[in-house]
């Protein structure tokens, strides 16, 4: 799950072309009557120089355009394009005839940036526009209408990191969103304080990252990935957080986890994860997961002195 808190801006950009007179191509491009420019709270009206006229409101991300050809002639590849928080998102063309309206509902929701808490839309004509500013907060990691990215999949394996032998996790994020997310992944395990990466998966498209984990090779590995924009230290800014556990060669376990804020391992006090379940035991660690017939070295060795001094003992 995701906790996030942000807001949204819709540019919206209407672009016309003049064709060929279907009249006498002499007769004068008058503005319509119909056509009075006016800002209300309900509706936008603008001009373009040629007449063309353009009313747009919005009202619960839902823009609506309603484009009047009052002209005596034929618009050819005539219609707007309307851009969500500066990243083009739907685009309409059309032949307008002499005296036709065309009505268009356009739901920008799925297109709302979830980085930002203010944002403007702008209705606009070739030469003339308007623009609306609003607030609006979306919890973006508990709602399933806006796509951001999250994290598909984690695998536990061995690898190399800088040409060593190392433990890894590869982590799959997705975007499936229109525009590209400035994403930050933080990965903790039981052996692990914090792995730092920043990438950036392309617009409706995957990428699987490679981390480091300083946890022994070959054994089970717990641990959660977090993916995030902005501080790891706000919820707000929060994309997605997984939990895993896994060894290498076995498949990994993975499971949703509600976005928890951290203090990275750059700052005092520090976030450590732990897991009751799969972490290591203090003989364990001491031992660095080296045994003899399954039993941690560190104990034997224990075992070793002992013995030495209870026989000394008893000499």
């Amino acid at each position: 799950m995701r906790d996030k808190i942000q807001t949204y801006t819709i540019v919206l950009v209407v672009v016309f072309s003049i064709s060929i007179p279907t009249v006498d191509a002499n007769s004068a491009d008058n503005g319509s009557p119909e056509c009075h420019v006016s800002n209300t709270s309900e509706m936008r009206i603008v001009q373009s120089p040629r007449g063309v006229c353009v009313k747009s409101s919005l009202k619960n991300n839902i823009v609506h355009i309603s484009v009047k050809n009052p002209l005596s002639r034929t618009l050819q590849n005539a219609g707007f394009v309307v851009y969500v928080d500066n990243t083009r998102f739907r685009r309409y063309f059309s032949t307008i005839y002499s005296g036709e309206l065309v009505n268009k509902n356009v739901n920008i929701t799925t297109g709302l940036d979830t980085t930002k808490d203010r944002h403007t839309a702008t209705v606009s004509t070739v030469g003339n526009h308007t623009t609306y500013s609003f607030t609006e907060k979306i919890n973006a990691s508990a709602t399933d209408e806006i796509p951001t990215p999250y994290i598909a999949n984690v695998t536990v394996a061995d690898g190399t990191i800088d040409g060593e032998p190392s433990a890894v996790a590869y982590v799959t994020l997705v975007n499936p969103s229109m525009r590209r997310y400035p994403t930050k992944l933080f990965v903790h395990t039981t052996g692990t304080d914090g792995s730092f990466y920043a990438p950036s998966p392309q617009p409706n498209n995957s990428t699987t990252v490679k981390v480091e984990l300083l946890d022994k090779r070959g054994t089970k590995i717990a641990g959660e990935a977090r993916l995030y924009t902005g501080n790891l230290t706000k919820k707000q800014g929060g994309l997605d957080q997984v939990g895993f556990v896994g060894k290498a060669g076995e498949d990994t376990q993975q499971w949703n986890e509600s976005f928890q804020s951290v203090r990275p391992t750059w700052m005092n006090n520090h976030y450590q994860y732990e897991n009751d379940t799969y972490s290591q035991s203090f003989g364990e660690k001491l031992s660095e997961n080296r045994k003899v017939g399954g039993v941690p070295v560190v104990y034997l060795g224990l075992v070793v002195l002992v013995g030495l001094l209870f026989v000394r003992r008893w000499r």
